[in-house]
This record gives C-alpha cells, sequence and structure tokens, in this order.
C-alpha cells in the first residue's frame, strides 16, 4: 500500500512541475491575508536585471475577497534604475457591471492577472526596481484609501514575451 501512495504522489509532483510555466522570469508576492488590508504606504517592489534583447511582459497579481468595496482599482507603478524612471498611474476594473469579479478562482477570494507592460524590452541591462502601490481614492476624498480592504495578496510578475 506505501508503494501505491509513494507512485501516487510522486506521479502528481511530476505532473505539476511538467505544467509550470517556464516563462516566469521573477515573481514576487506580499500576502495580507491575516488582516485583508492593502496600506496606502505599503509599496510592494521587485529587482531586476533584464537582458537587453528580450521582451518581457509584466503584470500584476491581486487576489481580492468579498470584503473588497470596490469595482476597480488604482495602482501607481514605477520601473526606474540610476539613468531611466517611468512612473503610471493605472486604473483596472475588478468587477463587471452586475458587480461579478473578474478574477479567477473558487468561493470568495478570486485572483486577477492584470497586464501592465506586454512585449516591454528595457532601455538597458542594468538593475531595475519596479514598485507597485495602491492609489484607490473614494469619490471626494482626496487623501485616499489608507487601508484598502479586501486584499488578500499582491504581487509583481516579469515573464519572456510568449508573442512578438
Amino acid at each position: 500500500m506505501g508503494k501505491i501512495k509513494n507512485s501516487i504522489l510522486l506521479g502528481i509532483v511530476f505532473y505539476l512541475t511538467s505544467c509550470a510555466d517556464n516563462s516566469i522570469v521573477k515573481q514576487h508576492v506580499v500576502d495580507f491575508s491575516g488582516r485583508e488590508i492593502w496600506p496606502k504606504d505599503s509599496v510592494i517592489s521587485v529587482d531586476f536585471k533584464p537582458e537587453t534583447n528580450i521582451d518581457y511582459d509584466l503584470a500584476f497579481l491581486i487576489r481580492n475577497s468579498n470584503a473588497y468595496p470596490f469595482s476597480n482599482i488604482f495602482l501607481i507603478a514605477s520601473i526606474e534604475n540610476t539613468k531611466h524612471k517611468v512612473v503610471d498611474t493605472l486604473e483596472y476594473e475588478m468587477a463587471n457591471e452586475k458587480g461579478e469579479w473578474l478574477g479567477t478562482g473558487f468561493g470568495d477570494i478570486k485572483e486577477s492577472k492584470l497586464i501592465y507592460k506586454k512585449n516591454y524590452r528595457f532601455p538597458d541591462s542594468l538593475p531595475y526596481t519596479i514598485t507597485l502601490q495602491q492609489a484607490v481614492r473614494r469619490t471626494g476624498n482626496v487623501k485616499g484609501e489608507e487601508k484598502l480592504k479586501g486584499i488578500v495578496s499582491v504581487g509583481i510578475v516579469i515573464e519572456k514575451s510568449k508573442t512578438k
């Protein structure tokens, strides 16, 4: 019986590793699941040294629960090193017009992969820092959400582009 269990376990591990996405170069995820709150001053960052002859896809992973009170999310993203700096204010839809979450997953937790840059080629091969922070504001509130509720985790993903 033990050999059968080991064989099944080995088969599952082999299957999962063979299905892994080899295009991911770097991924960094910050878990807020204990609180489900993304503080305004919490900046997610990842350091990366690109190859200049490769195109990359940059994306953000947002896992939210049903406690997330908005249908969209505003983010401030930057890509910078000692020579270059790009800063973008971004808006992504998180729910459709019926209020249904657009992400994938079961239960009340949904994961959204939000594309930031597609087929992006870094200008040089110096190390870069990619940062992400939330910039959600309620209508009429200039300060923004100090504690963005319903956020389980946030990540930055860098992948080799699959398309040209």
